[in-house]
């Protein structure tokens, strides 16, 4: 029987993306979390749940913004996981956001639980750090959206960054190729380099969209984002780069 380790599941607002092609921000979706990540982003907002064989419970936002759980115990049944879902869904539900940590790597169960909610009618969309091409090419055919994060060096995700870059850009190319909307993810800081944004848009070219997402709390000056939103914008044309805000922690909700 197929089990997923979780961290919690609960019904918000996407709150990331901006207005680029393929984000679904400010939409109404059910957020599955996945426990685990192989990447120690230095900026990470899920560090208690990087290590999933020390994530025990999992939670549910029993009523949407009330900030009351219940909590049952890993690993989860599909079945369960899939009850939770339709018991939070509020009727405006634009899609199921399948986000972690790293949610391909637990690729057997998220491939399942993928093909069962699209099977009861929900859009699926995948958030994702894209180093894993191999695992997202199992679940392509079944995502409607995707956000593919590109880890920027600032990062600090891994030693060998830019190959993790380059599998980002093949899982996105899978990705379009399978027919999901796609666009890219880009958190930049005030460390982030000029050359590097020059590099990722011209990866980028022609792919997909870019969002450019300032760390939180916001460290980079004004000046500089600029900068760099007008380099990108250079190379992947001006209809093609837009920010994006974490706007559901203004909102103070999950």
């Amino acid at each position: 029987m197929v089990k997923v380790i979780l961290a919690e599941i609960f019904n918000s607002w996407q709150g990331e993306g901006g207005s680029v092609e393929g984000s679904a921000f400010g939409r109404r979706q059910i957020f599955i979390r996945f426990a685990g990540c192989d990447l120690r982003c230095s900026w990470c907002d899920s560090k208690a749940f990087i290590d999933a064989s020390k994530v025990k419970r999992w939670r549910i936002e029993v009523e949407p913004f009330s900030r009351k759980f219940e909590y049952r115990e890993n690993p989860a049944s599909l079945d369960e996981v899939i009850k939770v879902v339709l018991s939070l869904d509020t009727g405006d539900v634009h899609s199921i956001s399948y986000t972690g940590g790293e949610p391909t790597l637990q690729i057997k169960g998220l491939k399942a639980l993928m093909k069962e909610l699209k099977e009861v009618g929900f859009d699926n969309f995948l958030e994702t750090h894209g180093g894993f091409p191999e695992f997202i090419r199992e679940v392509a055919h079944l995502t409607d959206y995707a956000s593919v994060d590109i880890k920027d060096e600032s990062a600090k995700a891994t030693k060998d960054w830019r190959s993790l870059v380059l599998r980002e850009i093949e899982s996105i190319r899978i990705l379009k190729g399978a027919g999901a909307r796609v666009y890219a993810k880009l958190v930049v800081t005030q460390e982030t380099k000029l050359e590097n944004v020059r590099w990722y848009a011209e990866l980028l070219k022609g792919l997909a969209p870019l969002a450019i997402q300032p760390r939180e709390p916001i460290d980079i000056p004004m000046q500089k984002l600029m900068l760099l939103y007008n380099e990108a914008s250079r190379i992947l044309g001006r209809k093609n780069v837009g920010l994006s805000f974490q706007v559901h922690k203004y909102l103070k909700v999950l």
